[in-house]
């Protein structure tokens, strides 16, 4: 188990990550102290019952969800999601019969809205060469059990599968990321969901980006009619308009750059006033002011703390009241705490109390908060 740092916990404020061990894999459950420093909670980390995946790039976003009074995880290196009850300080009870099959190739990204679950798997070439990816739907009951929809798979073609799927705030849409940061593929795919859960793919779609590419990372504007991409080369972020009856995307005007190297995975507080995005060779985190119809200003861009210069600033979580930002280093199996001061730009707790390093797993994945 991880080293406690910081005092005062904050109660019912936990962060969640995938230690992704190849032998074991495993849930972490952190706890938020009232400075913004996490400790690891008794009995951390959880066994999904599922193994985790190395050997190559799984650039992704959405590995963990929190949905309601569950938890759900991708098991990447045996092809299914775990899915966890809740309990007291942080505890996690696996529901009768997780993991369940996640219905393709490596799993590494998932969604939830209501009883509604979409898993995207990515099938990534050094793990699966001729595998299909896909998207594939379920259906989640009261009991956390997954139950696959008929006629839900969409495929994508080899070696060009998801990295995120995602429903839009209130359920009407599906965006998924799509294309290992290719030029020619990557791609964003726009989807209207039916009433028996299946996705339709709208009309134009997918769209690729202009002026960057490598789609990774994705968040919602609060309206659900509006997406902000990170995009890997370029170091770029893009913005586009979803409809929210239909799903179609249209990319509005160019890209903005975020001043870092390498834009990946992102994130939304909660007032839906600041965009966060990782920058993975920088190591660094850059805040843009989202204004009228998405328009974003860069507000500034910070270097997180790292023991080696190694490329290893991944995914992003945001809590509740908009205070603290946590980014992973995954490489490193340690999660880093910042503050976020009244310009919005986040300021990395003092050493000692950022970064937490984690002692199971080999390059975690994933970051949620409830």
């Amino acid at each position: 188990m991880a080293s406690s740092i910081g005092t005062g916990a904050i109660a019912a404020e936990y962060l969640y990550s995938i230690n992704n061990d190849p032998g074991q894999n495993a849930v972490v459950v952190l706890s938020r102290n009232q400075d913004g420093s996490l400790r690891e909670v008794a009995g951390s980390p959880f066994p999904t019952g599922g193994k985790g995946l190395g050997g190559g790039d799984i650039d992704q976003q959405g590995a963990i969800r929190v949905g309601d009074k569950y938890v759900l995880a991708v098991n990447p290196g045996s092809d299914s999601v775990a899915v966890f009850r809740k309990g007291d300080g942080g505890i996690l009870s696996p529901v009768d019969g997780s993991p369940f099959p996640a219905g393709g190739p490596a799993p590494l990204s998932l969604t939830i809205h209501n009883d509604l679950v979409y898993v995207a798997n990515q099938a990534p070439p050094f793990a699966n060469k001729s595998a299909a990816p896909n998207i594939s739907g379920f259906r989640m009951d009261n009991d956390g059990k997954l139950t696959p929809i008929a006629n839900s798979t969409r495929t994508f073609p080899v070696g060009h599968g998801p990295a995120q799927v995602e429903f839009s705030p209130g359920g009407e849409t599906v965006v998924v990321t799509s294309g290992f940061q290719e030029v020619a593929t990557s791609s964003v795919h726009g989807y209207k969901v039916q009433a028996d859960g299946t996705l339709e793919e709208a009309a134009g779609s997918p769209v690729q980006v202009m002026g960057a590419s490598g789609d990774v990372g994705f968040s919602w504007n609060k309206g659900g009619d509006q997406i902000y991409v990170s995009n890997f080369r370029g170091s770029a972020v893009a913005v586009f308009d979803i409809g929210k009856t239909t799903g179609i995307v249209k990319q509005v005007a160019g890209t903005l750059e975020t001043q870092g190297t390498a834009a990946c995975w992102t994130t939304l507080s909660p007032d839906g006033k600041t965009l966060y995005v990782a920058n993975f060779v920088s190591n660094s985190i850059s805040a843009f002011d989202v204004g009228a119809g998405g328009q974003l200003t860069l507000l500034g861009t910070t270097k997180r703390r790292v023991e080696q210069t190694a490329a290893d600033t991944k995914d992003m979580a945001i809590s509740k009241d908009g205070k603290f930002l946590y980014v992973v280093g995954s490489s490193a199996r340690e999660v880093s705490a910042f503050s976020v001061g009244t310009d919005r730009t986040p300021t990395e707790l003092p050493a000692g109390k950022s970064p937490l390093k984690l002692n199971t797993g080999q390059n975690i994945l994933g970051l949620a908060s409830d």
